[in-house]
């Protein structure tokens, strides 16, 4: 709840109104906007779905690339985009 709460009264410093704030299931969400007496909407579905499933992509995707890529060796790291600028280069 307290995550929660940080990130949302930094939304709001940035906010010229009050937003509506559209929440999943997650019980803080609920607690957080009626203590800072925010307007908010609980849905499962929707575009709120459809943005959720891109941030769990890509974060599966990240973490697969940390995991095949020794990321602490620089030396492997250029390795990895020298081998990428090739293949874009001959593929196209």
């Amino acid at each position: 709840m307290i995550i929660a709460m940080k990130f949302i009264t930094i939304v709001l410093d940035r906010c010229l109104n009050k937003p509506l704030i559209i929440v999943n299931r997650g019980p803080w969400h609920s607690y957080v906007s009626n203590r800072l007496g925010i307007e908010y909407i609980h849905k499962r579905f929707g575009k709120r779905s459809i943005v959720e499933r891109f941030s769990v992509y890509l974060k599966q995707r990240t973490r697969r690339f940390y995991n095949n890529i020794k990321t602490w060796k620089i030396w492997s790291i250029e390795d990895y985009i020298s081998t990428i600028a090739i293949i874009k280069t001959y593929s196209q």
